[in-house]
């Protein structure tokens, strides 16, 4: 089969053979335009071996894209060499007008150069297109007829450099690698402020727990030696907690425990103590009303008056016997829940029995203190002697001074009354006169706090019937009525070493019968049933 396209083969070398011939020509015509090489550029180029496995590129052509080719001389690359060949005759003569440094051109043509000499010029056309030949020639001998010709750089000088390439070759990065780039350079930066973060994080945890565990060590510290300090190992004084509210050491009996110079009773009950007022509280600027029940709680009559009051939008003061509190505990609670002032009026009412001794005194109201802390937890601070301060009773057991002088320097304040709704008298005023006697006792004083005596306890279902009227009219006249606090001036019957000299104080003593009567009652006289 190879005689077959053996002409063809000749004739394509043929047809080479001419296009080549046609190219030299060309380039010829260009050389003699071409301005003077450097100094440092060779005048000729050597000749190389008539074949090459690799031809070298001289240093000086590496401007334009290099023609190729074919080996087998086809008929479509002769036309674009004389394409290509075309297309730069007409441009040296453009940039030579334009540009006075040599610039490649982008199709791949060589820039002009300076003019040589003729001979010069010949001999290195010569040089040029033995070079070319023996390319050629080793490259149709050594590459298969279908296979791309190597590229053959025709240009001898170096064109400008447009723009700085990689040495390999390769192309910049594109747009797309940038971008990759960027995105995995945000991806190291945020797992980076990640692992920051998880850092803070554990260092504030553990702050915290260092910090917790120095706190806990150190309240460890200070109750031990508060424990030690009073000389009550925090074993003991948790035992003492469960103890009744009486029993507990309080801060003011550490402090007098030692005191020899005061008598016995004084270092029993070291947890009855209050928080005294350190100073006299003075009077009211306008005039207060304070109402004040005795001897409750009654299922009867005090959820009345609690009603009345809730109604009214106004708060009291109870003095409760706490000997009546079994089967009532829920009427104590609501007292204190609904924002009344819980006071102490005895555990037992017998006068004969309760002002019969200073420890017995004491030790009834200490049951009594105890009885109101352990249901509610309130500590009482205020109370009020069955009969008031001036009752005989108390007055001949002699006991009167020293049961005052002892409550008063454990910090509790008593209060008398200085109005009284005349409720107690067994039923012998009528609703409307109980109105007519508050009303005017509690305008007519000539204090501004004005402590009114009522009752709520069994049988007085009068009082809740006149209480609405009551509170009516005192708002009426302008009269504000709140519940007894620290800071209430007390009213006390008799003036004594505790009661401050510039006090006015209301009433007189009036002696009684010693009888055990449950019920407090007032008059004119302040008198005692």
């Amino acid at each position: 089969m190879d005689h077959e396209f053996e002409p063809k083969k000749n004739q394509k070398h043929q047809q080479a053979q001419e296009n080549l011939n046609d190219l030299q020509r060309v380039l010829e015509q260009i050389k003699s335009n071409e301005p003077e090489q450097p100094e440092t550029e060779p005048e000729t180029v050597p000749e190389q071996p008539a074949v090459q496995d690799e031809p070298e590129q001289p240093q000086e052509e590496k401007t334009a894209e290099p023609e190729e080719i074919p080996a087998d001389a086809s008929e479509e690359k002769p036309k674009q060499e004389e394409e290509s060949a075309d297309e730069p005759a007409e441009e040296p003569e453009e940039e030579t007008e334009t540009e006075p440094e040599p610039v490649s051109e982008p199709d791949g043509m060589p820039a002009e150069e300076p003019e040589q000499p003729a001979e010069q010029e010949d001999e290195q056309a010569d040089a040029e297109q033995e070079q070319r030949e023996a390319i050629l020639n080793g490259q149709v001998r050594r590459l298969h007829p279908d296979q791309p010709a190597a590229t053959v750089h025709l240009d001898r000088k170096p064109a400008a450099k447009k723009g700085k390439q990689p040495a390999s070759g390769k192309k910049p990065a594109s747009a797309q690698n940038r971008k990759n780039s960027k995105a995995r350079a945000a991806r190291r930066r945020k797992k980076r402020l990640m692992r920051l973060g998880t850092l803070v994080v554990v260092l504030l945890v553990a702050i915290v727990i260092v910090v917790s565990a120095v706190k806990a060590i150190a309240g460890r510290g200070n109750s031990v030696a508060d424990g030690s300090g009073s000389g009550i190992s925090a074993e003991t004084q948790e035992k003492k907690d469960d103890r009744p509210a009486s029993q507990q050491e309080s801060e003011q009996y550490e402090k007098i425990k030692d005191d020899t110079s005061l008598p016995a009773y004084a270092l029993e009950y070291p947890g009855l103590y209050s928080d005294a007022v350190g100073e006299p509280n003075k009077e009211s600027e306008e005039k207060v009303c304070y109402m004040t029940f005795d001897d409750g709680p009654s299922s009867t009559n005090t959820p009345g008056i609690l009603d009345v009051l809730k109604e009214k939008g106004v708060k009291a003061t109870f003095f409760v016997v706490t000997g009546e509190i079994d089967g009532n505990e829920d009427i104590i609670k609501r007292i204190v829940d609904e924002g009344h002032t819980l006071c102490i009026h005895a555990g037992n009412h017998d006068y004969g029995e309760l002002y019969a001794s200073t420890e017995g005194y004491l030790e009834d109201f200490a049951a009594a203190y105890d009885k109101i802390y352990e249901l509610t937890g309130y500590r009482v601070q205020g109370f009020r002697f069955p009969g008031g301060s001036n009752n005989s009773v108390m007055k001949r057991h002699g006991t009167y001074d020293t049961i005052v002088s002892e409550m008063t320097r454990r910090g509790f304040e008593y209060y008398d009354w200085n109005a009284y709704a005349h409720d107690a008298e067994n039923g012998n005023y009528t609703v409307a006169q109980m109105v007519d006697y508050a009303v005017s006792e509690v305008c007519g004083s000539s204090r501004n706090d004005v402590i009114l005596l009522m009752h709520d306890t069994y049988g007085k279902e009068k009082t809740v019937e006149a209480l609405p009227s009551i509170i009516d009219k005192l708002k009426e006249t302008g009269i504000d009525m709140l519940p007894i606090s620290n800071s209430t001036r007390p009213v006390h019957f008799e003036v004594d070493d505790t009661t401050p000299p510039d006090l006015p104080e209301a009433g007189s003593d009036s002696d009684s019968t010693d009888s055990a009567d449950t019920s407090d009652s007032g008059d004119s006289d302040m008198s005692e049933n």
